[in-house]
């Protein structure tokens, strides 16, 4: 047995003698629409994104992979950690007292990675604070940890721009919202740049490019480092966009013309117009202050939105297949792992929303999550069965040959490849906590095959509830349904279930006892505790 702290004992491990420990590259982006991504939906047809499709060409895609929080901090603070995370808050937004980094004595997966020899860098966005990533990654790690980019007090990307002989930026078409007098502008969403003098804002002076020629450099420096062939390497590039504020150069006015004339604002929307900005039946009054917060009343500010959130992710398709390049260049490629994902989705004008939310739709939940295994092993495979960001510490452990003796709750990626796999010993748990508004809510999934896959949402200060068959495009609340009346008793035992085994959800299980006794069939019973269990 090892430990990453041997002097206090603490984080137990050990290595596994016979793996060999292969490179290890991650991609990851901030807040990505499912639009963006799934099959058959309105706008990935009308996207160019080459190097995403020929990354996902040569890797496993996990079809229905979901974060475990709609927010930064926490989703990011699960996945470094494999466990469901304490944070429910940004820090921007959060009550004195409320927990908005990870501990400094909190154990990362990065950590295990150096203990086992990886030479290892982060470039980017982190949001669960600073002091475990200088601890994992050295002294010289730089990660920014807030919600938005440092693009005004960055000085290292301000030399960049100065190299590149770039004169500063301002915008030159701004994208706002209105306030809820449908008239004044309300929030900032970014929009189009020009340099300060007004001359054309090139797409290699956008930040995600940056942080690439960043990654890059970063790249060389760890050749430069490694003992042998053999010492293995861990890289993270982790790219703020496509969350707004859109940061968009010049060069794109044909492909922004082309996108005007193919697409149309998506149908939830238009719903949502045409009920006079009117929330739905049944759904919980949450939703309702996130539209008036984000205000897009305006069917040209949502179309603005809708264009400018597609061009920035082509934008960073290109810096992506920059990135792949540099690692393909130096021989790196065709052995290593890669992974790309995101930390959560985005509602992407959904019902008149959009960003993301104290709520647990099924848009803010999923993310994109791709595999590129050694030799491109298993390329093309499609991954049905739900899988979570729980599941990448576990995952990339495993290819380090690392055994930690701490529970993780998520499992390997590799679980869901293996012949026979029975799929997961427990749905993972969604929660969401503070942002805009509080709004705790606790989703589950319910999965029995491809054909049958269902997403029970649980608010503690609703009469609504939310199910989702996660097979519908529309998105379509259910919880009235009499047709999925089984199906959400199921899923209401179940949440039960782990609100009455796993301590860490006991902060719920009165209410919910309380809140669905008719529906279980029993009165709650004693919940005081009076008496240890």
């Amino acid at each position: 047995m090892l430990f990453l702290n041997p002097k206090e004992c603490r984080h137990p491990y050990k290595l596994r003698e016979d793996t060999a420990r292969t490179d290890i590259f991650v991609f990851t982006m901030d807040m990505v629409p499912p639009d963006f991504y799934e099959a058959g939906s309105v706008c990935r047809p009308h996207m160019r994104m080459p190097a995403w499709e020929r990354l996902q060409g040569q890797s496993v895609s996990f079809r229905n992979a979901f974060s475990t929080s709609p927010l930064c901090g926490p989703s990011r603070a699960a996945m470094f950690t494999g466990r469901y995370s304490y944070l429910q808050v940004n820090e921007e937004r959060a009550h004195d007292g409320f927990e908005v980094e990870l501990r400094p004595d909190e154990a990362i997966y990065p950590d295990f990675l150096n203990a086992a020899g990886y030479k290892t860098a982060h470039i980017g966005k982190s949001h669960v604070g600073t002091q475990c990533f200088n601890r994992a990654f050295g002294e010289s790690c730089s990660p920014w940890n807030r919600w938005a980019p440092p693009i005004y007090d960055d000085p290292e990307y301000h030399q960049y721009l100065q190299r590149l002989g770039v004169k500063g930026f301002r915008f030159k078409r701004e994208i706002c919202g209105l306030c809820i007098d449908r008239e004044t502008p309300g929030n900032h969403y970014g929009g189009w740049l020009q340099q300060e003098d007004g001359s054309p804002f090139p797409i290699e002076a956008t930040y995600p490019h940056y942080l690439v020629d960043r990654a890059i450099g970063h790249l060389d420096s760890l050749l430069w480092q490694r003992e042998s062939d053999e010492t293995p390497l861990y890289l993270h590039l982790d790219l703020f966009a496509p969350h707004q504020p859109f940061l968009l150069p010049s060069g794109l006015e044909d492909r922004e013309r082309e996108l005007r004339e193919m697409v149309s604002l998506p149908e939830g929307y238009l719903r949502w117009r045409e009920r006079d900005f009117a929330p739905r039946e049944n759904e919980p009054a949450i939703y309702r202050t996130y539209r008036r917060d984000w205000g897009m009343y305006d069917e040209n500010t949502a179309l603005d939105y809708y264009i400018g959130n597609m061009l920035q992710m082509e934008v960073i398709d290109r810096a992506l297949g920059q990135f792949l390049e540099a690692l393909e260049s130096r021989g790196l490629y065709e052995d290593a792992l890669v992974m790309l994902f995101a930390d959560h989705g985005e509602m992407n004008l959904e019902e008149g929303l959009l960003d993301k939310g104290a709520y647990g739709h099924p848009k803010v939940a999923r993310v994109p999550l791709l595999m590129k295994k050694p030799k491109k092993e298993r390329a093309g495979t499609i991954v049905n069965q739900p899988v979570c960001l729980l599941d990448v510490a576990p995952t990339l452990l495993n290819t380090a040959g690392v055994e930690v003796y701490a529970q993780l709750d998520g499992e390997s990626l590799e679980n869901r490849l293996a012949p026979n796999d029975e799929g997961r010993r427990q749905p993972f748990v969604f929660e969401s906590g503070w942002h805009v508004a509080p709004g705790l809510a606790v989703a589950i999934h319910l999965y029995d095959d491809p054909d049958s896959h269902y997403r029970y949402v649980y608010y503690t200060t609703s009469p609504y509830d939310e199910l989702y068959d996660l097979n519908d495009p529309t998105c379509t609340n259910l919880i009235d349904d009499p047709k999925h009346r089984s199906t959400l008793e199921r899923a209401v035992r179940k949440m039960q279930e782990i609100f009455h085994n796993d301590p860490r959800w006991r902060c719920y299980r009165q209410s919910f006892d309380l809140e669905k006794a008719e529906l279980l069939g029993a009165s709650a019973g004693d919940n005081q505790m009076f008496v240890p269990e």
